[in-house]
């Protein structure tokens, strides 16, 4: 029987705001080099282009507003596919039980939260990995395989990005319905801030 512990970290969430829609998992890229990093001054270039876009489209002048529209997009898409490669690794790690993964994969903080089905958030990097392990261990002796469908994601922020999926996993036909969030470390990779797991209902 599989544990409670096992079951909440399966987790899963449709976000219903838009955003880029990614059916099933991207390569498994778990970091970006220090290069896509976003610096502050990068940070202060993509509001300045929102700012020129906004700008742009006040003055209808729509040819511009399509130019920087596209520049946005580009940086954009950056990191959402840094996002979307850490959050096809960390359902990697969960399936092969790869605890050093999932601790590579978590930002080191003692903000982070992981709130698994059924059980209280649990607060800070040792707490979270802790959990991480406890769930490992329980699991059968064959095995489970957690897959991510229905992936959304999108970056309010220049340097934080949301995904939400419905998880399913097998053996069996459970699933779940999960919001991870990633914000981008200082070494560049993206790393993963919250896991929220609860189940679907209907």
């Amino acid at each position: 029987m599989t544990s409670p512990l096992l079951i909440f970290a399966l987790g899963v969430t449709t976000n219903r705001g838009g955003g880029l829609i990614r059916a099933g998992r991207p390569a498994p890229v778990a970091s970006r080099s220090r290069s896509s990093r976003m610096s502050e001054a990068e940070e202060k270039a993509v509001g300045k282009l929102e700012q020129e876009l906004s700008a742009a489209v006040a003055a209808e002048d729509y040819s511009q507003a399509a130019a920087l529209r596209d520049r946005l997009a580009a940086l954009q898409m950056d990191s959402e596919y840094g996002a979307l490669s850490a959050n096809s690794e960390f359902y990697r790690a969960f399936s092969e039980r790869d605890v050093e993964a999932m601790r590579r994969l978590w930002l080191p903080s003692e903000s982070i939260v992981c709130a698994h089905p059924g059980h209280e958030p649990i607060v800070g990097f040792d707490a979270v990995i802790s959990s991480w392990r406890d769930i490992f261990r329980s699991a059968p002796a064959g095995g489970l395989e957690v897959a991510a469908s229905s992936v959304r994601c999108s970056t309010p922020a220049a340097n934080v990005a949301r995904v939400t999926c419905i998880e399913e996993v097998k053996p069996g036909e459970s699933k779940l319905v999960a919001t991870n969030i990633y914000e981008r470390h200082e070494d560049g990779s993206w790393r993963m801030s919250l896991h929220h797991a609860g189940p679907m209902v209907g």
